[in-house]
């Protein structure tokens, strides 16, 4: 289980099946070695007070460990579940916006999020669509959505530094991705032939100039897109991926 995922748990608890064993071995009382008979040892080991003492001691051991899952593991063990549980709500609000072109991404609450949208192989799946060249509103939606959560990842970090260094240095790399996609916000280039930012498929300019000039920003604005929100999934795969392994206990 993922409970046991660390190497001194995993000997904490080999040690106390060890001394259950040890338990049950000497309230048997079974008999020793011929090699042993007829000797000081053997009374020794014979002796009812070495029994007793032997058997305390190891159900000590043993109650003690109890006393451990129930008081200190089981309870770290919540608390980093429910941790990770937001920091994966932040993480799928972006890959969300992309994923379903949620106009409204930027304002829709975390806790609707689906976190199905960060399972690994749909991640991937996104990451082969955004390398073909995806659909410019799902790029833009991503990126108003990184824009407004950008402060919140910021704050994050004291809940990724609370789980471990590697989950740290991990959410650090995704809050710098997060930061690149969201500097791209206000950047969009303005259609001259609108009061705003827009974007047309046939547009009929009177100075042609203008018109190039537009296209080919629009261009170069689209290209830059298209990589922050690419870098920002290959994180997300990269986090993901760190909680996969802990999940199989590696």
């Amino acid at each position: 289980m993922w409970i046991w995922r660390d190497a001194r748990e995993r000997w904490l608890l080999a040690t106390v099946v060890a001394a259950f064993v040890l338990v049950c071995i000497v309230n048997a009382r079974l008999p020793l070695w011929v090699e042993l008979n007829g000797g000081r040892m053997a009374s020794f080991l014979r002796a009812d007070s070495t029994a007793s003492v032997t058997s305390d001691l190891l159900v000590g051991i043993i109650s003690a460990y109890i006393f451990y899952v129930i008081i200190e593991l089981l309870p770290s063990y919540r608390r980093k579940t429910e941790t990770l549980k937001v920091l994966n709500l932040l993480v799928a609000s972006v890959i969300d916006a992309f994923d379903r072109t949620r106009l409204f991404g930027h304002e829709t609450p975390i806790t609707s999020i689906d976190l199905g949208v960060l399972r690994i192989e749909q991640l991937k799946s996104n990451i082969s669509a955004i390398k073909t060249g995806p659909e410019f509103l799902r790029l833009k939606f991503a990126m108003e959505t990184g824009h407004s959560r950008y402060q919140d990842f910021q704050h994050a970090l004291t809940l990724a530094v609370g789980l471990s260094p590697e989950h740290a240095l991990s959410w650090l790399v995704l809050t710098d991705k997060i930061r690149l996609l969201a500097q791209e916000y206000g950047t969009q280039p303005i259609d001259p032939s609108s009061d705003g930012p827009a974007r047309f498929t046939t547009v009929n300019f009177d100075d042609i100039k203008a018109y190039g000039d537009y296209v080919e920003k629009m261009s170069l604005f689209e290209s830059t897109l298209q990589l922050r929100v690419l870098e920002v999934f290959e994180s997300s795969v990269n986090w993901m991926k760190s909680q996969s392994l802990e999940t199989r206990g590696k």
